[in-house]
């Protein structure tokens, strides 16, 4: 056998083997269209007869609930019967408690509009006393103790017992150095006032203004309405015997000046509203006004005085 027909031979050898690959790969097509083929009748035989199942058993479920419906109106029908019976004699109850409750809570709503907070000039809690409004000399206020000596009015002496509290459980216990003060004991701390400037070389005229600056004189100092309160920290009481500026330095008087107001109180002579107040600044004397007063005038850089007229 010649070169040439040897490579012939390989040539359609080559060409024998790929038509066979095509026929098989031919035959394999065939039979996975073949399997396709079946799931997808059998799929949809399987179909029908589930569909047709379901729709006699909704036919067979729609009759039940059906009866049970019908059963159940009748069954309502009888409850509604009696159910109007127990409405009448419930109604004439219903009334007879509707009429007792409503007399019982305007009862309760009186007694607590006497213990709650105004905002207007004439409100209890708003009272302004200073040398140009004394009080009047038939003034009196209800007082509870708070603790030791020192005395409160009982409609916000809770809000202070609170704050000292809280201010303690915040690490800042504080003290108190003044809370109520009767006439008698103003008039006393006001004429030694007077006489340490007179001691000092002031006129007597000029010791007395001078001292009104620092004791206010009976009948014009706050403390007679039992809602001012000289606090400091005991940090501070600890280093110092008497009152002075020195106490802002604290963080006693940063404590109490962040949240006095949340319990209704207010710094009540601020360093820059000396020429309103006519009080010299004092960073340990706080009075009560109620919350929402306190929180306007805190937040607003006020005084009392300030206040009031705002609000007149």
């Amino acid at each position: 056998m010649t070169k040439r027909e040897m490579e012939a031979l390989k040539r359609r050898k080559k060409a024998m083997y790929r038509r066979r690959r095509i026929a098989v790969f031919g035959g394999f097509l065939i039979i996975i269209f073949l399997i396709y083929g079946v799931f997808f009748l059998m799929g949809k035989f399987l179909g029908k007869n589930s569909t047709s199942g379901s729709s006699s058993e909704t036919s067979q479920s729609s009759s039940v609930s059906s009866s049970q419906q019908s059963s159940s109106s009748e069954a309502s029908s009888s409850e509604e019967t009696s159910s109007e019976e127990n409405s009448s004699e419930q109604s004439s109850e219903a009334e007879e408690e509707s009429s007792s409750s409503e007399e019982s809570s305007s009862e309760e709503s009186s007694s607590s509009q006497q213990t709650t907070t105004s905002n207007t000039a004439s409100s209890w809690n708003l009272i302004l006393v200073n040398r140009a409004n004394p009080l009047p000399d038939d003034f009196t206020v209800d007082l509870v103790d708070i603790t030791g000596q020192y005395k409160f009015d009982s409609r916000a002496a809770d809000a202070l017992k609170q704050m000292l509290a809280d201010a303690e459980a915040a690490g800042q216990p504080m003290v108190l150095r003044s809370t109520y003060r009767t006439k008698a004991r103003s008039e006393e701390l006001y004429t030694a006032k007077v006489q340490e400037f007179v001691n000092n070389g002031y006129s007597q005229e000029d010791a007395e203004n001078e001292a009104a600056k620092w004791i206010a004189p009976a009948g014009t100092s706050e403390h007679h309405t039992g809602l001012a309160a000289d606090i400091v920290s005991a940090e501070y009481d600890a280093d110092n015997w008497d009152l002075v500026e020195d106490f802002e330095d604290y963080a006693g008087f940063e404590w109490l000046y962040e949240n006095c107001a949340n319990y209704g109180f207010i710094l009540r002579y601020p360093k820059d509203k000396q020429e309103i107040t006519k009080i010299t600044y004092e960073p340990w004397h706080y009075r009560y006004v109620g919350v929402e007063a306190a929180k306007e005038i805190m937040s607003k850089g006020l005084c009392l005085e300030e206040y009031i007229d705002l609000i007149s």
